[in-house]
């Protein structure tokens, strides 16, 4: 049974900012709405977690903050936060304030995920785990479930997956991995994209990219550019092999 004192915390930058290194593919306005699809698919499996309340998107845009109303969730100033995991620190400082106790946090460009999926790490975190799913691509962390008050460090971005690991083993927390393919993919790169449509999932995020073209841009660029470090690929999947290691993992 998930409680009132559990939270969902979204932070997302400015859509005109997002997704830069899709620029190869997509104009300046198609990754803006592509950040807004991806945001609207992320709150929606959130709210079939929880529901409409405790759920928060954190932020300094005025354009995301009108989206996240739109939709029905509460916003969090992060008080022009110098990155993700100050940004984060604001909304976790915030939601405590609210009462919020067992919380995911979780980014905004993760849309094939599922509310089932938000459920099952909050479930871990009433079992006495921090919960945490490991990006597939770059080492990274995409969620991340943790009880507050909290004395994890945030060290959110490339790699964080094996420090987040680390630092809560040094503080005698118990981390549980969840190898979840939906949460793991997140779009960044425009090899992220033609995995993502490989799915075909019945989210905005795939409709929108369909309805730009967004499977043949690909298709032209895959046979434009040879691919980069090809000896460090998965055969036939032009995707890297995820190198995740690191010690006292409670793998799901």
């Amino acid at each position: 049974m998930i409680g009132s004192d559990a939270w969902i915390v979204v932070p997302a930058k400015s859509f005109a900012m997002a997704k830069c290194r899709l620029s190869p593919l997509l104009s300046d306005s198609e990754r803006a709405m592509l950040a807004r699809m991806m945001l609207s698919d992320v709150l929606g499996a959130a709210g079939g977690a929880l529901g409409p309340r405790n759920i928060a998107v954190v932020t300094n845009s005025d354009e995301v903050a009108m989206e996240a109303l739109r939709l029905g969730v509460e916003v969090i100033d992060d008080g022009y936060a110098a990155g993700t995991n100050d940004a984060i620190k604001a909304g976790l400082a915030a939601v405590g304030e609210r009462g919020g106790r067992c919380v995911v946090i979780l980014p905004s460009d993760v849309p094939t995920v599922l509310s089932e999926d938000i459920s099952g790490l909050l479930a871990a975190l009433k079992r006495g785990y921090m919960a945490i799913v490991p990006a597939t691509r770059d080492g990274g962390t995409n969620a991340l479930a943790i009880n507050l008050p909290g004395q994890l460090e945030l060290c959110f971005g490339a790699q964080s997956f094996a420090r987040h690991v680390s630092a809560a083993n040094q503080i005698g927390i118990k981390p549980k991995v969840v190898l979840n393919g939906r949460i793991g993919l997140d779009i960044d790169q425009p090899e992220d994209l033609f995995h993502f449509l490989q799915r075909n999932t019945a989210t905005a995020t795939d409709r929108y990219l369909r309805s730009i073209g967004a499977p043949e841009r690909w298709h032209d660029a895959a046979f434009a550019v040879a691919p980069a470090n090809a000896s460090m690929r998965e055969p036939n999947s032009g995707f890297l092999r995820p190198a995740i290691s690191c010690p006292s993992l409670h793998k799901q």
